[in-house]
């Protein structure tokens, strides 16, 4: 197992454990319980609530006794970045076609930091329940929405993500001229294809959503259910996909 470099601010590494934990749990939990599941020490565990009390970022539940859940701030937050998707709106009736016509699950996912983040989802009736979620973070060179926009960057924007994925994860150095060869096929193409990336049962294809200014800003994906998409099908999928790609790309000044 990786051994990560001790932090220079352990506060705000327990503060991001503290929430972590609070946004999985499915019931407010009391400091004590907060502390035994995170490891984090009964006096720092409590200055450290305190503190997020302060900032709203947890609450006191009425629930239950002296127990906490996530804050107020903590939707506040995410509600302001969720309305900077200005794509969003038109997201919904794009999708809603191409799932009728693909009969698949459709994600719309945003590049956030060296993360794709899904920000939106229309189901399909006919498609298979996937373990997948708004707000789900994965890293772009996994992921076929990160590919998809990964493959849109330039060389030199390339070359600094992969500077800083190997500085975190210096296993990925053995993987980086196949990782290059699939952004060359995705640009080429127009679209990118995973396997295994929800898990070993679903591929997912995904088409970048670009502005004026040919940037990728999203991506457009669907989540296919099988062991694994060939290229066939994929062309297939394809072309309703990239075809939705361009339409929202339309739509973004």
């Amino acid at each position: 197992m990786e051994v990560k470099e001790k932090s220079k601010a352990p506060a705000v590494d327990s503060s991001v454990l503290i929430l972590d934990l609070l946004a999985a749990s499915a019931y407010p939990l009391t400091l004590s319980e907060i502390c035994e599941q995170t490891g984090i020490a009964a006096a720092s565990g409590h200055r450290i609530i305190n503190a997020l009390l302060d900032h709203q970022l947890v609450a006191l539940d009425p629930s239950r006794k002296k127990s906490y859940c996530i804050g107020s701030r903590i939707f506040q937050i995410a509600s302001t970045i969720y309305n900077k998707q200005s794509i969003i709106p038109f997201f919904y009736p794009i999708a809603e076609i191409l799932k009728n016509e693909i009969h698949k699950t459709i994600f719309l996912s945003v590049p956030v930091g060296n993360k794709v983040v899904v920000v939106s989802k229309v189901e399909s009736s006919m498609g298979s329940a996937f373990n997948i979620h708004i707000g789900q973070t994965m890293a772009m060179h996994q992921s076929a929405s990160g590919k998809a926009i990964l493959s849109m960057r330039s060389d030199d924007f390339q070359r600094s993500y992969f500077k800083g994925e190997e500085k975190s994860s210096p296993a990925i150095g053995g993987s980086l001229e196949e990782i290059a060869e699939d952004l060359s096929r995705a640009k080429r193409l127009g679209y990118a294809v995973t396997h295994g990336e929800i898990d070993s049962q679903v591929s997912c294809i995904a088409a970048p959503i670009l502005n004026l200014r040919n940037e990728p800003v999203a991506a457009i994906s669907a989540a296919i259910n099988g062991e694994f998409l060939n290229a066939q099908d994929a062309r297939t999928y394809s072309k309703n996909l990239v075809q939705a790609a361009r339409q929202l790309s339309s739509r973004i000044v």
